[in-house]
């Protein structure tokens, strides 16, 4: 009887003992959050400390909101009403352009669907920046060629499409963003279950009737995520406002914080950063509610267990028609690169004509390579984008990893953290780590490709996240448990088994941060000077002196660069299915 208690004891103390015992993975979870912790929490912290610094004579600050009431005062609700249009209007164009596609190109056999997808994909790839300059040389009111036709065309006299204007802001932001609703969209509607058309065909009901009685209501979630999320994006937007807005004299929030920082003469830190907080509450909003549109969209499930077969509407002698109203996904693409391709090769800039044809030249590309300052950008862009990929891939991979496989509550903590980036937008990232690390002296990564390198990571921490998650949860626990029982530590668990699985994964996270990197602006630029400037704010610089033919040259040359990549990061997304 004393041995069995002794025996009974035992096991207690061995059980108390294995609780007790020291769990390497334990410490781990904690020292991610914390690392996690410390990169993206900072930015926000000193930009609400900036917010709230009113400055004061003899350099001197003190606590109050005074930054906020100037900037409301500078601007009233005007700015915010300019802002909110534009995005609501950009977010409906793009969202229409891009179901009625998508749409299309998943359930109709109009033509050029694979031409459609491809250049959707390509759309991504292209920089911002070079698109916008390319509308403006086609729709310009003076030279663009676009204008220029209609004026020969139809005699018209003055300006026939105005693009310096909030209806020229919104359509080229709406075009932008039609190829990222496209491919948002093509995913639901290309898994419908086609029943319920093919019951509202046998009805009678016509193909336009069928569109908007059956898919329509059946896509309302689907619709509704992607809009709340093109109006977030088309809310934070930078490129288009400072193009066109500006020029136009229309004036929105991210770029009132742009000319808080560059207009005058001294930068007004406490007004930008005052703009910042409103945007981020702006922002905040609408992405909570996509949130839980998109957890809800289980109630919406239009995707049975039944096997099927999508059926294609034959759109009889409208096909030709929907052929080129499709197309319009590719040409907002091709039709800028191409008005910038021309210009490449001109000695200064002029609208496309036959007499032109004798003066092309190549000079404009081999003048590249004898200038500083695009040397420099592209070895920036290039150091950078590297650096931040690698370090994205390589991070967000072990997080994810421990996020799905480690038990403590703890990691969901670290998930949590990797998304919060997401509610600062590009300029506002800018200016929070401009102001976090003007404080943060001691650290003397002001001025230097560091100080990219670090806002590239917090700004594509969520991407990673996703991209590694969905490479994470396709294997099989019991390979990693094998592996264990066979005496393989974590570090061997990692290299041998779970990097080559998810690989693919990985590459995918490395070419999407790089390939955003290179053709980021709106983060970039609050944070570039002279010795850390990346090529995209070199295309501006060219832009701002009037060198448009240097300026066409380089865009042509990160733009096929970029579409390498673009292309790879496609065919990885096809295959496996990876979503951000």
């Amino acid at each position: 009887m004393t041995g069995m208690v002794e025996s009974g004891d035992k096991v207690v103390l061995s059980a108390h003992h294995q609780r007790n015992e020291f769990d390497p993975g334990r410490l781990g979870v904690w020292f991610l959050i914390l690392l996690t912790a410390s990169m993206v929490l900072p930015p926000f912290f000193y930009l609400l400390k900036s917010s709230v610094s009113v400055p004061l004579p003899a350099f001197q600050t003190a606590f109050g909101f005074g930054n906020y009431e100037r900037v409301i005062a500078l601007s009233g609700w005007k700015l915010w009403w300019t802002t909110l249009v534009f995005a609501f209007g950009s977010s409906v164009m793009a969202i229409t352009l891009g179901f009625s596609v998508a749409w299309l190109v998943a359930r109709t056999n109009v033509p050029f669907r694979q031409t459609v997808y491809v250049g959707s994909f390509l759309s991504l790839a292209a920089p911002l920046i070079v698109k916008g300059i390319g509308w403006i040389l086609l729709l310009g009111p003076n030279n663009g060629l676009i204008n220029v036709w209609l004026r020969k065309l139809f005699g018209i006299e003055g300006v026939p499409i105005e693009l310096f204007s909030m209806g020229g802001m919104i359509f080229i932001e709406g075009l932008l963003w039609t190829p990222i609703a496209f491919l948002l969209a093509l995913p639901p509607l290309t898994a419908m279950d086609p029943t319920l058309e093919e019951a509202a065909a046998m009805s009678g009901a016509k193909w336009w009737q069928i569109l908007f009685r059956v898919i329509i209501p059946l896509a309302r979630p689907s619709i509704l995520a992607v809009m709340l999320l093109s109006f977030i994006r088309t809310l934070e937007s930078f490129e288009v406002p400072l193009l066109i807005g500006i020029p136009g004299g229309i004036t929105t929030v991210t770029t009132a914080l742009y000319r808080s920082i560059h207009a005058g003469f001294l930068p007004r830190y406490g007004d930008a950063s005052a703009y910042a907080v409103l945007l981020m509450g702006a922002v905040a909003l609408p992405l909570y509610w996509y949130y839980r549109l998109t957890k809800e969209s289980g109630r919406y499930a239009t995707v049975t267990g039944k096997g099927f077969r999508p059926s294609r509407i034959d759109l009889g002698r409208w096909k030709p028609l929907a052929g080129v109203y499709v197309l319009l996904v590719p040409l907002s693409l091709a039709l800028p690169l191409l008005i910038m391709l021309w210009a490449s090769f001109l000695p200064i800039y002029t609208s496309p004509s036959w007499a032109d044809f004798a003066k092309l030249t190549f000079k404009n590309y081999t003048d590249l390579w004898a200038r500083q300052d695009t040397h420099a950008g592209l070895q920036n862009s290039i150091l950078i984008g590297a650096i931040a990929a690698t370090f994205v891939a390589a991070l967000t991979l072990v997080m994810s990893w421990v996020v799905v496989r480690r038990k403590e509550k703890a990691r969901w903590a670290i998930d949590v953290l990797c998304s919060l980036p997401l509610v600062f937008p590009g300029i506002v990232l800018g200016i929070a780590i401009l102001v976090q690390f003007l404080s943060m002296r001691f650290i003397p990564i002001y001025g230097t490709i560091w100080i990219l390198v670090f806002a590239f990571v917090v700004r594509f921490l969520p991407y990673g996240m996703r991209f590694n998650y969905s490479g994470i949860i396709s294997i099989s626990k019991e390979l990693e448990e094998s592996a264990r029982m066979s005496g393989a530590g974590t570090l061997r668990i990692l290299r041998s088994i779970v990097l080559p699985l998810t690989l693919p994964a990985v590459i995918a996270t490395w070419i999407y941060v790089f390939m955003y990197a290179v053709r980021d602006l709106s983060a970039a630029v609050l944070l570039s000077g002279p010795k850390n400037a990346i090529i995209s704010i070199v295309i501006l610089d060219l832009w701002n002196n009037g060198e448009v033919p240097q300026l066409a040259a380089l865009s042509i040359v990160i733009a096929l660069a970029v579409t390498v990549l673009g292309i790879a990061f496609m065919r990885l997304s096809q295959r496996h299915g990876f979503k951000a």
